[in-house]
């Protein structure tokens, strides 16, 4: 594995509880990137292909007033780069996704993660992974490198693999809301290893240890395993299977998600 201290992405995954296509929630969401200058979008569009000025007013009477538009994407080319979406629609499949470069200085590796906070507090999701990834060795030689690839695409949770499998696993950080945190009990995750914080908007906040951007990687992989053992006797995170040509990791739903897919 190359050093913890050389990141290759920085991601933020979300699946919001709330509606974004209110003024109010949507312009409290465009604050939280507004409030820090390093963060400020310089680009939106309303597709991953279109790329005009950053204009807060403009976004919401696209989105609010005018109704014309069902996705935003935000985008960043100064000092601190990164793109991102967020669906405008009410639904299972809403979406929160945010990848941010490497290039990203080791001193905003916390605001990273008090950016994170602010962007859960104001879209409460059902379960949101925030990771710091690096590279992985393909194919893996070792355990702790097939560990390590584990985690990676565990804290990827995206629609495609999510809907159908539920819950990958834990990231770095991971919130837990709404019916994912039923499933668990919030007085099971209460009792979850890792730094455990109930969050005022109702959701669990799961950090695998403190100030892991200062961790060893080894420690922090085994703070993640430490997590993902217990989590796992709930029966809700996905269950893994691992490629026989050491490239890669597929899922299928546990007993408790295939429950809730057939209620």
């Amino acid at each position: 594995m190359k050093s913890w201290k050389d990141p290759n992405l920085f991601s933020i995954s979300m699946y919001p509880t709330v509606s974004i296509c209110d003024e109010k929630v949507l312009g409290n969401l465009l604050s939280v990137f507004e409030n820090n200058t390093k963060f400020t979008p310089t680009q939106w569009g309303n597709s991953e292909t279109i790329r005009v000025e950053y204009n807060r007013d403009e976004i919401i009477e696209k989105a609010i007033m005018e109704r014309r538009v069902s996705e935003i994407n935000l985008h960043r080319d100064k000092s601190v780069k990164y793109s991102g979406s967020f669906s405008l629609l009410t639904n299972p499949r809403s979406y929160l996704d945010f990848e941010f470069n490497k290039s990203m200085p080791q001193k905003l590796w916390p605001v990273f993660f008090e950016l994170s906070d602010q962007i859960a507090e104001n879209v409460k999701p059902r379960w949101g992974v925030t990771h710091i990834f690096w590279p992985p060795t393909y194919p893996w030689n070792s355990e702790r490198e097939r560990q390590h690839m584990w985690m990676n695409l565990c804290s990827q949770p995206v629609p495609v693999k999510f809907l159908p499998s539920g819950p990958l696993g834990v990231g770095i950080r991971t919130y837990f809301g709404g019916h994912i945190l039923d499933l668990f009990g919030r007085n099971f995750l209460k009792k979850s290893p890792g730094i455990v914080t109930e969050l005022s908007w109702g959701g669990i906040r799961i950090d695998i240890m403190d100030k892991p951007w200062e961790a060893e990687k080894e420690i922090l992989l085994d703070k993640w395993l430490n997590v993902m053992n217990y989590l796992h006797s709930a029966h809700v995170l996905a269950l893994p299977s691992f490629d026989e040509d050491h490239m890669g990791v597929s899922f299928s739903p546990n007993s408790a998600w295939k429950k809730y897919l057939e209620g």
